[in-house]
């Protein structure tokens, strides 16, 4: 549309918008007499913007309600619903005001939504969004918040309806935005793990259509969580129910700002809706203001629908340039030329991630400072291009660098699953001196660590020594050793996980779980023995108990046999990745989980909550183990280091005399 044409249709709409509705058909008529395409034009236009005004004048409402009742005493405080006693007052919104609940049941903190009775008078509004909300609360993935109950209450004086779900400890990204405190490593990691859920959520049909920081919070240990899908709608949804929900304020659009150019015209979305809107959110926290900004609502919808966000980067460098155009096709109007996977950003942000230098000063300083702009202040603007510029210098010499270091790396260490190896201290670990020992070790647990997920915590002195203490046991089982004590020597037990990588590699990958974690399990619960059964009743290669082969559909008959294990084992592994993490300090949770159930590592986690420098992994609660039951202590306290034992053997066969290759190196 030429600028002439928009004027043209703006007049129109303009005029239109400040009539009574009774009026407009026949304003229109007249206004746009023999020019369809007009009429048609600013009818579009003036339907969305009479439902997004309903949407957002809701919740306009709910916010100038909030100031309100934060000068009056809430009488809900200490009220009981259901199982729920209400503790604080979170927040409002056009869905409900939210409240910090105790579920009296279980004895934990919930976030509990109660529904506006404007909301729930509609009988079947009420129930197409139960519905919706009980597909969402079918979903399991760690970065989707958590819903524990949809339900209501009846009572002599109302009928309340709520939605109790995880309590998230942490602020959202609007709150990270405003404050400027976003460094560029932390926006791809927030935009990676919103990806993530969203490909669960869309992988069961479903479609958040409201994405933006508002509903992105991120806890205290970095996971980040989507927030309500309370208007999200499945994609298998009728034509005639779409239709029946455009007239609903609040259904269909999501907030202005964010929402695509499909859904500001309230055409059927699908999933693209989505990657545009984290597009969206993605450019905002690189630059710190919206692409799509207007004077008024009807200003930013004619924005989104007829011009493109400005650049953010200018050919500074091959990553920016690689982020640019991320953020161009997540924008781009046309359906077709858009991701038409969030699996397809995800994988270019991974991209730009793997390649741009996080250690370096400049990016390790709020991102939003080196490129926020706005229309008054261009000088600002231009000194933060400057830095930009000078970050891309530094982080091109940083790279180059690198390169070569890897060079020598390669031609005087050798590589072992695509992480350089610290064998170039190729003195045997027996001959090492306890100094040399504790630095290897510590090396090698970070190497592990970053094979099993992002955000490796670096140990203290005694967490090394636990891992240090494993690594000598397992050293002193050699060739001569074992031939003393009638037992397998380390050399054998490793020649024996051989035959299995390529089916653990294949199971593993299959379930999106480290390779890692299935590569070492075996090792300390059975040795790489198929059939091992121990006193308890675990039997077979990953050693599991007769009912949980059983729930994982391996028959007690089929217990010896590592086809039917493996994938069993991955599976299991998958569904404790998807209740406790899956970054490597997680992982360690996951671990955990494996040894003693992840209902006592949840548990026990909301115990320590409260001690200092508490971080949701394995570390903490090793560090206060005397606070733990005496089976923690005895047998718990040493699984995951002896676990970390088991991979840094596994990873650096010379160092330990050993025979077989690097064993990650034969999943390749």
């Amino acid at each position: 549309m030429t600028p002439e044409r928009w004027q043209q249709v703006e007049a129109v709409l303009q005029e239109a918008l400040d009539r009574p509705l009774h009026e407009r058909e026949r304003f229109l008529n007249q206004a746009c007499l023999n020019d369809a395409e007009l009429k048609h034009e600013a009818t579009t236009l003036i339907s969305a913007y009479d439902r997004a005004g309903d949407f957002i004048e809701e919740s306009a409402l709910f916010q100038d309600a909030e100031v309100l009742m934060n000068d009056l005493p809430d009488l809900n405080i200490g009220r009981r619903i259901g199982s729920y006693q209400l503790l604080e007052r979170l927040g409002a919104g056009g869905m409900g005001q939210v409240y910090l609940a105790e579920d009296t049941r279980l004895s934990r903190l919930v976030a509990l939504k109660i529904l506006p009775d404007s909301f729930v008078a509609d009988d079947a509004r009420l129930r197409r969004f139960q519905a919706e909300a009980r597909a969402v609360s079918a979903l399991n993935h760690p970065n989707i918040l958590t819903i524990h109950e949809i339900g209501h209450e009846d009572s002599k004086d109302r009928d309340t309806h709520f939605i109790a779900t995880e309590f998230i400890d942490g602020p959202t990204i609007r709150e990270l935005i405003n404050q400027a405190c976003l460094t560029l490593e932390e926006i791809l990691d927030v935009s990676i793990q919103v990806g993530s859920g969203l490909i669960a959520a869309h992988a069961a049909g479903i479609i958040h259509r409201d994405i933006k920081p508002e509903n992105i919070m991120r806890r205290r240990d970095g996971l980040v969580k989507v927030l309500d899908f309370g208007i999200a709608k499945s994609m298998e949804s009728s034509a005639s129910e779409e239709i029946r929900a455009h007239t609903e304020a609040g259904v269909v659009l999501g907030t202005v700002g964010y929402m695509s150019p499909e859904q500001a015209r309230g055409f059927k979305v699908d999933e693209r809706t989505d990657i545009w809107s984290l597009g969206v959110v993605l450019y905002e926290m690189l630059s710190g203001r919206g692409p799509f900004r207007g004077a008024t609502r009807m200003d930013t919808l004619v924005c989104i629908l007829e011009r493109d966000a400005e650049p953010l980067f200018n050919g500074d460098s091959a990553e920016t340039n690689h982020l640019q155009e991320i953020i161009n096709r997540s924008l781009d109007k046309n359906l077709d030329r858009r991701y038409q996977t969030v699996d397809e950003m995800l994988a270019d942000l991974k991209s730009v991630k793997s390649k741009l230098v996080f250690a370096t000063p400049e990016t390790n300083q709020p991102f939003a400072h080196l490129l926020a702009r706005t229309t008054k202040d261009e000088k600002t603007f231009r000194a933060g291009t400057r830095s930009w510029q000078k970050l891309a210098i530094v982080t091109a010499v940083l790279l180059l660098t690198a390169l070569v270091a890897t060079l020598y790396l390669k031609r005087n260490r050798g590589t072992i699953g695509g992480y350089a190896v610290a064998t170039a201290n190729s003195k045997l670990y027996k001959n090492m001196s306890e100094t040399e020992r504790l630095e290897f070790v510590a090396e090698q647990e970070q190497r592990i660590s970053a094979m099993m997920g992002d955000r490796a915590v670096k140990l203290n002195n005694e967490a090394v020594e636990a891992i240090k203490a494993r690594v000598d046991r397992y050293a002193s089982r050699t060739e001569l050793n074992s031939q003393a004590t009638g037992g397998d020597s380390l050399n054998e037990i490793y020649q024996r996980a051989v035959p299995f990588i390529p089916l653990i590699a294949r199971s593993f990958e299959a379930r999106r779980v480290p390779v890692t974690i299935g590569i070492y399990l075996p090792m300390i619960e059975s040795a790489y023995r198929t059939c091992h059964e121990s006193p308890f009743g675990a039997k077979g290669l990953y050693q599991f108990l007769p009912q949980t082969a059983r729930h994982y559909g391996v028959g007690i008959d089929e217990m010896c046999d590592a086809e039917k294990m493996t994938p069993a084992a991955a599976h299991y592994i998958a569904d404790r990745m998807a209740e406790l993490g899956e970054d490597a300090q997680s992982m360690t949770l996951v671990l955990l989980s494996y040894n003693r159930g992840e209902g006592w590592v949840r548990d026990t986690l909301r115990e320590l909550r409260g001690t200092p420098d508490f971080e949701r992994n394995f570390w903490t609660l090793f560090a206060h183990r005397d606070k733990l039951d005496e089976s923690f202590r005895k047998e718990s306290a040493g699984y995951v280091p002896t676990f970390f034992a088991a991979a840094i053997i596994g990873e650096n066969p010379r160092n330990f005399e050993l025979t077989t290759p690097p064993l990650s190196s034969l999943a390749k």
